[in-house]
């Protein structure tokens, strides 16, 4: 009896640690977080990895106020979402019932973001911010013959540099820089307030942008255009011939419908064997006349009466 109950407080504990699943995420900065919620669900919390003594509230089942991030959906496709995850989303996301058991839990690490992008000189180069407020923004550039700080705490410090005055403008989730050219070919380094890494754009230029090459939209409508003109040329050439033809039939309807009985008129007439001269029609119309003619006399046209005949002979 005694090792009946134990077998049952083991299967038990044992189902319950397989009911706990630990996750992993590894997102580059800014971007989206999203962790499935299910039905068993009560609560949402963040332990901060910068600190595991302590916990935050995310979201709570029945409080319609969430401290931070926001849930789409009902039931069993219910979700919760950071749009754009930052250095301070790295930690764990632990998921609790009704009893307060632990659920599932999700442990979430943060990378810089690497980019390449080509510029047609004259054009402007944004810089994202990567989910990081424009205040907690330092934006330096690394050239070949420069290396200056452009934006420091959200100020532009651009101002203070000749080649750089009235250039580089900031906006709420963005950082530009007008007008690039040759000299502004290099290495755009973002950090946030901490001095953490969020991204790095490397700047080349360009003499124009391939807009078709791998652009899906242009390939669906090529792919639709194709059928499609096919389509169109047969249709022309269908019209076209139905057009021909009634433009016949309205000239000659026999040519178009010969009529059921075969064709009505005589045949080109031909010699037969034995019978020079004979013509012969093909025909079932009665009314045409005999099938066959006796050859005609031939006129000769000497312009000499013939012999008359001696009744003797």
């Amino acid at each position: 009896m005694m090792w009946s109950v134990v077998f049952l407080l083991t299967s038990a504990l044992t189902l319950e640690s397989y009911a706990v699943q630990d996750l992993y995420e590894r997102l580059t900065h800014g971007r989206q977080l999203k962790i499935y919620l299910p039905k068993s669900a009560e609560k949402l919390e963040f332990i901060p990895a910068a600190d595991h003594r302590k916990t935050f509230s995310y979201w709570e089942k029945g409080h319609h106020r969430i401290t931070k991030g926001r849930v789409s959906g009902t039931g069993s496709d219910r979700r919760w979402y950071i749009d754009k995850v930052t250095y301070e989303d790295q930690g764990t996301y632990v998921q609790r019932d009704y009893w307060n058991k632990e659920i599932s839990s999700v442990k979430v690490a943060v990378t810089p973001r690497f980019l390449n992008v080509k510029c047609v000189a004259g054009e402007s180069l944004y810089i994202q911010l990567e989910g990081i407020d424009l205040s907690d923004a330092a934006l330096s550039f690394s050239g070949e013959a420069t290396n200056v700080t452009l934006v420091h705490d959200g100020a532009r410090l651009s101002q203070n540099l000749p080649d750089y005055w009235d250039r580089v403008q900031t906006h709420t989730m963005k950082i530009e820089i007008r007008n690039v050219n040759h000299s502004d070919e290099g290495l755009y380094t973002l950090r946030d307030r901490s001095d953490r890494l969020v991204s790095v754009t490397r700047m080349d230029l360009t003499d124009h942008h391939e807009s078709s090459e791998g652009n899906p939209l242009l390939a669906l409508l090529l792919l639709l255009g194709v059928p499609a003109g096919i389509c169109c040329c047969c249709r022309k050439k269908i019209f076209k011939k139905k057009a021909s033809t009634a433009a016949t039939f309205q000239a000659n309807p026999q040519a178009v419908h010969p009529p059921p009985g075969g064709p009505v008129g005589p045949c080109p007439p031909y010699n037969t064997p034995g019978q020079p001269g004979a013509v012969y029609y093909h025909g079932p119309d009665p009314n045409m006349g005999p099938a066959v003619h006796p050859p005609q006399t031939p006129v000769q046209d000497s312009g000499t009466a013939p012999p008359p005949s001696d009744p003797r002979l």
